[in-house]
């Protein structure tokens, strides 16, 4: 049997990918780490107190594990304030049992405060890292959230009577329930938020949580409001991480420093190792255990427990990168695959295993269509972005400046709707920072870039994009993590934020997009991870990306680079048809000048920082000024 799919042209062609009976029958970590938890928590409710009580906490270790992975693991920001926000709701709920009140309505007034301030200080937190108008490391929320859990040590230490000192809190009221109902509700409470997870994981809004884990800047140029997720996200999980403190006060009866400090902080990315970055459940199960068996550890070596747990730390990091969990699926998977019947029948019989052995799964591949709305002005326009036929890209003035070096120098020029004008110019010219200009509002030391007359001012990439500006990177900027097939629907989403539990099959592109996915052969690797494409695929997938956002002016910086002549060819085409057929302005970066003779209706000479010459193709071609500064001679007036 064979699946098969639908070209862009709406034609069905044969579609035969390599499955093999390893990929059908492969156990993922996400289903072993699930198996776990689920023989964990049957067996856990018949043993005693001693192991119950020990898995309890492990549940809400498990929360807070859940949702360091959610940031961590999922969404890529490495964060170090988990312990710091799990103190937050359980010292909450402490202060007001013992400082407040002891009746029933503190339960609930502990929480709600304990959620509230951990999302409130998470938002500021998001804001001073995420909307920073300097471009910062991806690790300063790192450093920001390891100040953070230091810092609420300090306060938990020497904060006197309000938070007990070194002592901590006690004298809770303790609920009227047993280990036993203890152990069911916290078990509840860890499946659910583990449910809740996944399902956002698994969604279209997962779906952008990992592009932005895999290439932030790609998905900001994509129209994707990155700073408005990560903040939400970061204050999110951190709210559930104080619902996991809260439960803890209440069921320990004991709120102590311990709880707020940097040891704790460590272990929840230990256990987000250990279990696997991104499988959810995996990280909940390695807090489980871990937390099990540290009272056994801490009696067999009391000094160096905490020692060892740190050296299978970095062993795992250095020899398993992606978690010990995720190793044991991978040994599963290729024991399956060595000796399938052999391995399959003792477990669901030799009849069984024969006929899973017979059947050869068919992949079913979600079509690609293209949308033909009239409402949207031109083809391959968006309503909000300028598309009359005075829409126009305005450099005035412009300036770049890095330190006392000027990149860029009293650059003027205009691009209206249908042309294709190729900046060209040596090495060092300020061919790139030109696009920066265009493409960033903060990018500019002076001068003004309008659309349409409207300055984009200082607005960043994600809100220039609405305004019909997309941009292709000189090297192929796609994620690597991720299909062509979810490349091509985040860029289709065109920075609209997704649903949170939806996940969507088809992924309908403007006409633009579907010709260069047609003309290309793209659909060809539709199921494919786009880090196991070829170099020329992943050039000609960032252009059907920015071609799906439905721009007005698109910039192009080298989009030939190390591609093949027939290759070259088949872009040069492309731009032609774009021009031609959909009116697409085109700002095209590219040093074959004999590429570009062949393909643009206006040509633009840069050197040193300012403009040489803006003229037509053969204007240019026929310049001695031109040759001259290619060659490396001194530039004189024409």
């Amino acid at each position: 049997m064979h699946s098969r799919t639908a070209n862009v042209d709406g034609k069905p062609h044969p579609f035969k990918p390599a499955i093999r009976l390893p990929d059908a029958l492969r156990l993922s970590t996400r289903h072993l780490s699930l198996l776990a938890l689920l023989a964990t928590l049957v067996a856990g409710g018949f043993w005693g107190e001693y192991v119950s009580g020990l898995l309890i906490q492990g549940f809400l270790f498990g929360i807070l594990a859940i949702s360091v992975d959610m940031l961590w693991g999922v969404t890529g920001i490495l964060t170090l304030g988990a312990s710091a926000m799990f103190g937050i709701g359980a010292y909450a709920m402490g202060i007001c049992f013992v400082h407040v009140t002891r009746d029933w309505w503190a339960i609930p007034a502990g929480l709600i405060v304990g959620v509230l301030v951990a999302f409130l200080l998470s938002l500021l937190i998001g804001w001073l890292a995420f909307y920073s108008k300097t471009k910062v490391s991806e690790f300063y929320i790192t450093i920001v959230t390891l100040g953070m859990s230091v810092l609420f040590a300090q306060i938990a230490n020497y904060g006197g009577r309000l938070t007990g000192g070194s002592s901590g809190l006690s004298g809770f009221t303790p609920l009227p329930a047993h280990n036993g109902g203890w152990y069911w509700l916290t078990a509840a409470v860890l499946a659910a938020v583990g449910a809740v997870a996944s399902v956002i994981s698994r969604s279209d809004f997962g779906l952008v949580l990992r592009a932005i884990r895999d290439h932030e800047t790609r998905c900001r140029y994509l129209g994707i409001d990155t700073p408005l997720v990560k903040t939400l996200m970061f204050a999110g999980c951190n709210a559930v991480a104080a619902v996991a403190g809260s439960l803890y006060a209440l069921y320990s009866t004991v709120v102590a420093p311990s709880l707020v400090d940097f040891v704790l902080a460590t272990n929840t990315l230990i256990w987000v190792a250990l279990g696997g970055r991104g499988t959810l459940f995996g990280p909940a199960f390695a807090a489980i255990a871990i937390n099990a068996g540290s009272p056994s550890l801490n009696a067999a070596i009391p000094f160096y427990w905490q020692g060892f747990l740190g050296l299978i730390f970095v062993v795992s990091v250095v020899s398993l990168p992606r978690g010990f969990l995720p190793a044991v699926g991978d040994w599963v998977s290729t024991l399956v695959r060595r000796r399938p019947h052999a391995t399959l029948a003792p477990m669901l019989g030799a009849d069984v295993a024969a006929q899973m052995l017979a059947v050869r799964p068919d992949l079913h591949v979600p079509p690609l269509s293209i949308s033909r709305g009239s409402d949207r002005g031109m083809a391959g326009t968006p309503s909000h972005a300028p598309h009359g036929p005075s829409a126009t890209l305005e450099l005035r003035r412009v300036e770049k400046w890095y330190g006392s070096f000027p990149a860029l120098h009293d650059v003027t020029l205009s691009v209206t709707r249908g042309e294709l004008v190729s900046i060209v110019g040596p090495n060092g010219a300020g061919k790139t920072s030109l696009l920066r200009c265009l493409s960033d509002g903060v990018e500019r030391t002076a001068g003004d870039v309008l659309v349409s007359g409207m300055s984009i001012g200082t607005l960043p990439p994600d809100k220039i994009v609405s305004l019909g500006i997309a941009r292709k990177f000189q090297g192929a900027s796609v994620f690597g993590e991720l299909t062509v097939r979810e490349c091509m629907m985040i860029a289709s989403w065109r920075g609209r934020l997704p649903s949170l539990w939806r996940r969507t099959s088809a992924v309908t592109v403007p006409p633009p997009a579907a010709s260069v996915l047609r003309r290309l052969r793209l659909e060809d690797v539709w199921q494919e991870r786009a880090a196991n494409i070829s170099h020329g695929q992943r050039q000609t997938l960032e252009l059907a990306m920015v071609l799906a956002l439905e721009p007005t002016f698109l910039l192009l910086d080298e989009p030939t680079a190390g591609l093949t002549e027939d290759e070259r060819a088949g872009v040069g085409t492309a731009l032609r048809q774009l021009v031609r057929d959909h009116r697409l302005s085109i700002v095209l970066i590219e040093h074959d000048f004999e590429f570009v003779k062949e393909i643009s209706t206006r040509m633009v000479v840069l050197h040193a920082g300012q403009v040489l010459i803006d003229g037509s193709v053969s204007e240019v071609a026929a310049s001695q000024l031109v040759r001259d500064v290619y060659l490396g001679r001194q530039a004189r007036p024409a």
